[in-house]
């Protein structure tokens, strides 16, 4: 049985059900030569793998109604009911994985792969592992401070300048001479803590002198961290919390054998729980605690808050220094490091009047309540105009990465491109790791590979530890207040020509009338020198 041919028997009340009332509603609204049934298969298809429609219990429903009654019967036999049960019998069956092998059979498609991941705590490393003049020097006055007696600063290098690469590099030489401590990388998303990991590997395989044991310590990682000894550990940082906490003992062996610690995206260490334990790991022995962030504060127009972050790291900040020039930035962009942007705003008079609560909601959070998020992601006008945009740019940009405002909102901009014919994919904090894997190894492709334009929508997922060259193009669709969230999107469209990637880089920013926005990179890299100096 073919399931593909099942499929094309649904009808648009199945579509409204299966991808939702907005989705199609957008595609009246947008053009009448994408309302088609054949448009609504091409979304879904896109949206689901073939392999995991009958996962699905709402979609093998829909799939079980539009078979014919003779292959109902035919399917009866597969799985061992009543031949001459109808339609109701499949509906009300409870499918176990065994009886779902036999639906794969029975529609001739591919077993689903076992998303078990085999988790590997340790790897050994091999050579080769050059650094730019600026984060040499960067790193001789990190060294320097760390074997002062005020032990703490706080690396800010903008997005695309490698200050992971220093780091790990920092680290490397370290290791040199401290064969007995540990180093731990905290980190709070997988991406960053993979970054890590695979960085340090790379860096020791070159600068080391000797084999060291370089350990995961997030997911299904069950090592005991006090047991270890002379080892690099990747923690993600709530783990680390639960894991260390509850055991008073554990927790003073391995501060005792702690000689660094570094945490990524330090803009956040002053948060209770990552300042407790962050506190706990250095203050026992006086440990040098590197902070790493392209954002150096908290905030965009709180100094109080920001004062607070750089108290924490005693106002010792090292950043790339380069006489004739007043921002790093502008040196990285004039060296070929980072491409020149052009920045170009898309507006929209939304309508939308913000409340007290809103506004008030806005200042202790940093971002906007989901009310207000989901009423401007359903605003129809905006999203046409921020797919007529897209479909501009694909003219001269084959990478483009889109941040939508919510989950929901990713996977309709996704669907709307896929339905213009735009070759686009999504992914959201819901997909499956190795979905997500598939998804973005494919976009990562070089243009010598594809040459062909992709977009990849997304939420919450691509704003950090997400690296690929080529994407010249950022289409930041969602409102933000964050200038430390809105550094971290462009930062994925804005690798140089001397870092693999492009000469020009464009960020699109959606501005909506009456809501705050963001401009330049070079500015908001220097935002909270006040605060520092």
């Amino acid at each position: 049985m073919d399931l593909n041919k099942v499929i094309a028997r649904f009808d648009i009340n199945v579509y409204q059900d299966v991808l939702g009332s907005e989705i199609i509603g957008t595609l009246s609204t947008l053009d009448v030569q994408y309302n088609y049934i054949s448009t609504y298969k091409t979304i879904l298809l896109n949206t689901f793998p073939l392999n995991e429609l009958l996962l699905s219990s709402k979609i093998r429903s829909h799939i079980f109604n539009s078979l014919r009654i003779e292959e109902v019967r035919e399917l009866n036999v597969y799985l061992g009911l009543n031949p001459q049960s109808d339609w109701n019998g499949l509906l009300t069956y409870n499918f176990n994985k065994r009886k779902l092998e036999i639906l794969y059979v029975f529609f001739g498609i591919e077993m689903p792969e076992n998303e078990t991941e085999v988790f590997v705590t340790t790897e050994l490393c091999q050579p080769n592992y050059p650094l730019y003049d600026y984060q040499r020097k960067v790193i001789l006055e990190m060294e320097n401070i760390i074997k002062s007696d005020r032990k703490r600063l706080m690396l800010h290098m903008p997005t695309g300048s490698g200050k992971t690469r220093t780091a790990v590099s920092l680290i490397s030489r370290f290791f040199l001479t401290q064969e007995k401590k540990n180093v731990i990388w905290f980190a709070n998303s997988v991406e960053l803590l993979e970054q890590a990991f695979l960085e340090f590997k790379k860096a020791w395989s070159s600068i080391g002198n000797r084999e060291i044991k370089v350990i995961r310590f997030w997911g299904n990682s069950d090592i005991e961290l006090d047991k270890i000894e002379g080892s690099f550990i990747v923690a993600g940082i709530d783990k680390a919390y639960s894991s260390l906490m509850r055991d008073v003992g554990a927790m003073s062996v391995f501060a005792t054998n702690l000689g660094l610690v570094v945490m990524d995206e330090a803009h956040q260490a002053i948060a209770p729980t990552y300042s407790l334990m962050i506190d706990v790991c250095v203050n026992m022995k006086n440990i040098p605690l590197i902070g790493l962030s392209a954002t150096p504060g908290r905030t965009w127009n709180e100094p109080q808050r920001d004062l607070e972050l750089a108290n924490y790291f005693y106002r010792q900040k090292v950043m790339i220094k380069i006489d004739g020039y007043n921002s790093p930035v502008d040196y990285l962009v004039h060296s070929g490091y980072l491409a020149k942007i052009e920045y170009n705003k898309l507006f929209h008079q939304s309508g939308i009047q913000l409340t007290a609560n809103d506004l008030e909601y806005l200042r202790t959070h940093f971002q906007f309540s989901e009310k207000v998020l989901k009423e401007i992601s359903l605003d129809r006008l905006r999203n046409i105009k921020i797919i007529s945009t897209i479909k501009m740019l694909i003219n001269k940009h084959q990478r483009i990465i889109v941040f939508g405002i919510t989950k929901n909102h990713a996977i309709l901009l996704n669907s709307l491109l896929t339905a213009i014919g735009i070759d686009s994919n999504v992914v959201t904090s819901d997909s499956t790791s190795i979905e997500r894997n598939r998804v973005i190894s494919r976009f990562k492709l070089s243009r010598a590979e594809n040459p062909n334009p992709m977009v990849l929508c997304n939420f919450g997922i691509l704003t950090t530890g997400f690296d690929a060259p080529e994407i010249s193009c950022a289409v930041i669709a969602r409102p933000t207040d964050s200038l430390v969230l809105y550094s971290q999107m462009i930062g994925r469209a804005i690798r140089g020509p001397k870092s693999g990637g492009n000469e020009v880089s464009e960020i699109v920013t959606v501005i909506d009338d009456g809501l705050p926005g963001f401009g330049d990179l070079s500015e908001a890299f220097l935002n909270w020198e006040d605060v520092w100096n």
